[in-house]
């Protein structure tokens, strides 16, 4: 029942976070260069995972929910920019289908999303991370949204992954996600 608070009041972060002015937070940050690309990076690390990711990418809040729980939001820059990934990392092992399925809960009970569809749970990889994932659009202010939620572990540290951005965005927000994704570590 604590895990099902905590990720309603995660999930609530993630709508207002997309709502709000966005504010920068580099605490948690360390600044590096990729030798392979012109490109700066920065990267983020906390006790549970670390990645890089783009320097047209913001992180917009990043708060330890309580002890073992950080909750983080990360967006691409731009006022008309849509791309935002949510991660929780938890200092434990959680079920990960559940997990999952609070997030969608909170989707479905939030009256500024209409239209929500899902696919079925089922395996895939987060960078090589195996993982338990699902697929999910909806429309919110007329605007076709879609997303993946990702939930995996290894033996003693969890994360779970909301990836969200407008239709209209995919092509600029790719490098972005792919950039996170491809240097995720978990810990």
């Amino acid at each position: 029942m604590k895990k099902q608070v905590l990720m309603s009041v995660i999930l609530f972060f993630l709508i207002i976070t997309g709502c709000k002015n966005k504010e920068n937070y580099s605490e948690n940050t360390k600044s590096t260069e990729t030798k392979s690309s012109e490109t700066s990076k920065t990267k983020f690390e906390n006790n549970v995972l670390a990645f890089n990711y783009p320097k047209d990418w913001t992180i917009t809040d990043s708060e330890t929910i309580e002890k073992g729980i950080h909750y983080l939001a990360i967006e691409k820059e731009g006022l008309n920019s849509s791309g935002i990934m949510t991660i929780i990392s938890f200092e434990d092992l959680i079920d990960l289908d559940d997990s999952i399925m609070m997030n969608i809960e909170e989707l479905q009970n939030n009256s500024l999303i209409q239209n929500l569809n899902f696919d079925t749970i089922k395996d895939s990889q987060f960078n090589t991370i195996t993982s338990r994932a699902l697929h999910f659009d909806f429309s919110t202010i007329g605007i076709k949204q879609e997303g993946m939620i990702y939930a995996f572990s290894n033996t003693s540290n969890s994360v779970v992954i909301l990836k969200q951005e407008a239709l209209e965005d995919i092509k600029e927000n790719s490098d972005g996600f792919n950039t996170i994704e491809n240097s995720f570590k978990i810990k």
